[in-house]
């Protein structure tokens, strides 16, 4: 009798280990991507186990709560966010419980923009946080000088960082780009003006080399740039005097192309004096190795579609079979 209630005291110790060993498993060992699980301030064990089970993160409500206990961490969880993945272990997703990152404003910047549009996305991004420093008058008097340089992307910034942390992460991330492109010094500014203008100018990543070349081969030959974007860039300079324009004015008249400006690629020749927009690592790649070709124009169909030409002539039956205009 006694030997049978050992049995089965011993089985049940073997049959609760094995299922203990299972319910502290990952969800899924071979998927690592992460999620953003956030502990509230208050929250309760229970509360917690309940979330992570809700986000499959842990296969047992039971196990987990088990295994917090058994490392002491019942009171050591703490409030706020935590990159937790599915290939994690039980002890694992404990610990980092205990580790809470700051919480942070996550905000993407598209390629292509120029700093007061820039400045318009993170004014939202901050609008909500209670208490935050990020200044939208005084991220425009900071960046007075730095367009081109706020480099596109997706950043996470801490609730409390000021106007100036703000630029700082967005001008290292640029001068890394630059240095992992080797562009020296001394082109610099050429390239990264060539590279605001490619932003503007080409519907995808992949037009850019050739459109580099196009311009690379009129300025060489002393020939006007006459890129829209020049003007457009020029018109809102002069006639915007608040945040919230209209920064790139479609449809341009003849009246917008005479704009008396150093922007205006149609009136002066060469590049305009500084960059137009914030451009990316795509565009600047390709400034740095534009693609040589017969080609001395370019334009888009309302679709997107580009069309090169190596003449006057063929540039105009282009603009009259795709644009529908200037037909004679």
């Amino acid at each position: 009798m006694l030997s049978r209630l050992l049995y089965v005291l011993l089985s049940l110790v073997v049959g609760f280990f094995a299922w203990f060993l299972f319910a502290t498993q990952p969800v899924t060992p071979q998927i690592n991507n992460q999620k953003t699980f956030e502990i509230s301030a208050g929250a309760s064990l229970n509360q917690i186990i309940n979330n992570l089970s809700a986000q499959k993160l842990v296969r047992s409500r039971t196990a987990f709560k088990i295994t917090v206990i058994r490392l002491g961490f019942q009171n050591k969880l703490q409030a706020g966010l935590f990159q937790l993945s599915p290939s994690m272990d039980a002890t694992e997703i404990a610990k980092a419980l205990t580790k809470a990152q700051t919480k942070q404003v996550r905000v993407t910047i598209p390629e292509g923009l120029r700093s007061q549009e820039i400045n318009q996305i993170l004014s939202k991004s901050f609008a909500s946080v209670e208490g935050a420093k990020f200044n939208t008058s005084e991220f425009t008097t900071l960046t007075k000088d730095l367009e081109g340089k706020l480099f596109p992307d997706t950043y996470d910034f801490e609730i409390k960082a000021t106007t100036q942390d703000v630029i700082n992460k967005l001008t290292d991330q640029y001068h890394t780009v630059i240095k992992n492109l080797k562009i020296t010094p001394e082109k610099e500014k050429h390239i990264l003006v060539v590279a605001s203008l490619l932003e503007r100018e080409a519907a995808n990543s992949s037009e850019m080399p050739q459109i580099a070349g196009v311009i690379e081969k009129r300025l060489a030959n002393s020939w006007s740039l006459q890129i829209d974007a020049t003007v457009q860039y020029a018109l809102s300079s002069k006639f915007c005097k608040k945040l919230d324009c209209e920064w790139w004015k479609p449809g341009l008249t003849l009246a917008d192309l005479s704009i008396d400006s150093p922007y205006n690629t149609y009136k002066n020749q060469g590049l305009p004096p500084a960059p137009i927009s914030n451009p990316g690592k795509s565009a600047l790649a390709a400034a740095v190795n534009p693609t040589s070709s017969s080609a001395w124009f370019y334009l888009h169909d309302p679709k997107g579609q580009i069309y090169f030409a190596d003449s006057i002539e063929q540039h105009n039956k282009n603009v009259c079979l795709y644009l529908k205009k200037d037909c004679n």
